[in-house]
């Protein structure tokens, strides 16, 4: 019986021990030491233009066995690492986005290198998106981290740790005039405008120019199909429904354009064309509350609010500063809030019903 207590109080000793030993080493090695490169890091790269992104790297697990328990230690040398790579890039002049992939690789303590190969996306992504390794070293004083993104068309990169300030940008060098935002246009802003004023013939505006957003993309922008199709997703978020379409007659000149419509309270009209597009101008002839939505919608979007009971017929004039052959195809797309009448607003079964049994608003395939 004693000699069993003896053994039993021995192995109490010892467990204790290992636990305290544990508890120690845990606590030592969970406060990262300096030469660990765990952590998150924001900062960007350059493929051409620079993208901003941030890089969550963590160590893979280095298991060590003291008895019968088992714990990660980091830092040694060459240690695995895994992490997330998150880019953000353009959509649009106005519209930002981003996208994240893992990534595996190794880290050496010693001099600081590391390198990062990409494993598999994470969540949504445009498909003509690549994912990019990369490699570099870790600075010890700065904890910056430096290198080169593992793609021809990419050159370096620069990281920096928590706490640390993110450099502006490089400035990117200034659009020309003739595609950039301007303020001065209603079609050219950056944000929505009130044109009713603008509209009345008393105030000798010029026509609206026909833009497509896409005209003024910077380089990186990404699309993932035509401006019309951005156009429909965003009305069908926005809860919109098509009425239909009218498609532009042109008069013997081919250099003046008519198509009738109607707004029965407030509605929102999209203008598309198929051909040579550039040098159209346009105006809605209405006495209505109209907006212009500027370049924050992928092709020409007016919001007109009817100020009749019953709604308002009107006129759209189009032009061409010079005669095209043949004239290009353009179409006004007509569309119908479903949200926004409080009590009265259909429910989602019933918006997708609508929204399913509406036309297409868009241009037919034979007119592109």
């Amino acid at each position: 019986m004693t000699d069993l207590t003896q053994f039993e109080n021995s192995m109490l000793r010892a467990t204790r021990f290992l636990l305290s030993l544990a508890i120690v080493l845990s606590a030592a090695w969970a406060q990262n030491p300096p030469n660990s490169i765990e952590g998150g890091y924001a900062g960007r790269y350059h493929c051409g233009h620079w993208t901003e992104f941030y890089l969550q790297i963590k160590p893979i697990s280095n298991a060590v066995s003291i008895g019968p328990l088992t714990f990660d230690q980091p830092g040694g040398p060459s240690d695995g690492i895994s992490g997330v790579l998150q880019f953000y890039f353009s959509r649009s002049i106005i519209k930002r986005d981003s996208a994240s992939y893992s990534v595996t690789g190794t880290y050496d303590a010693k001099t600081g290198g590391f390198h990062l190969e990409p494993k598999s996306w994470i969540g949504p992504h445009p498909a003509v998106l690549e994912m990019i390794g990369m490699e570099g070293t870790r600075d010890p004083a700065s904890r910056k981290l430096m290198g080169k993104m593992l793609s021809g068309k990419c050159d370096t990169f620069e990281l920096f740790p928590p706490g640390t300030a993110v450099p502006p940008l490089p400035p990117e060098p200034p659009q020309p005039a003739e595609i950039a935002p301007n303020n001065k246009l209603p079609e050219r802003r950056l944000g929505p405008s009130n044109v009713t004023n603008y509209l009345d013939p008393a105030s000798f505006s010029p026509d609206f120019e026909y833009w497509v957003t896409a005209w003024s993309d910077r380089p990186g922008t990404v699309h993932e199909g035509e401006p019309i199709d951005d156009v429909v997703e965003q009305m069908k978020k926005d809860k919109f429904a098509c009425l239909g379409s009218q498609r532009v007659t042109w008069d013997a000149s081919g250099l003046k354009g008519t198509a009738p419509d109607k707004v029965t309270i407030t509605e929102r009209f999209v203008v598309e064309c198929v051909g040579d597009c550039k040098n159209v101008f346009y105006r809605p002839y209405v006495g209505a509350n109209v907006t212009h939505f500027g370049l924050t919608s992928a092709l020409p979007t007016m919001q007109i609010k009817s100020v009749f009971l019953g709604g308002t017929s009107f006129k759209w004039n189009f032009s061409l500063k010079t005669k095209t052959q043949p004239a290009p195809d353009i179409y006004i797309h007509r569309w119908r809030p479903l949200a926004g009448w409080g009590p009265f607003d259909p429910k989602p079964a019933e918006v997708a019903r609508i929204m399913a049994a509406a036309p297409p608003c868009r241009a037919p395939k034979n007119s592109r």
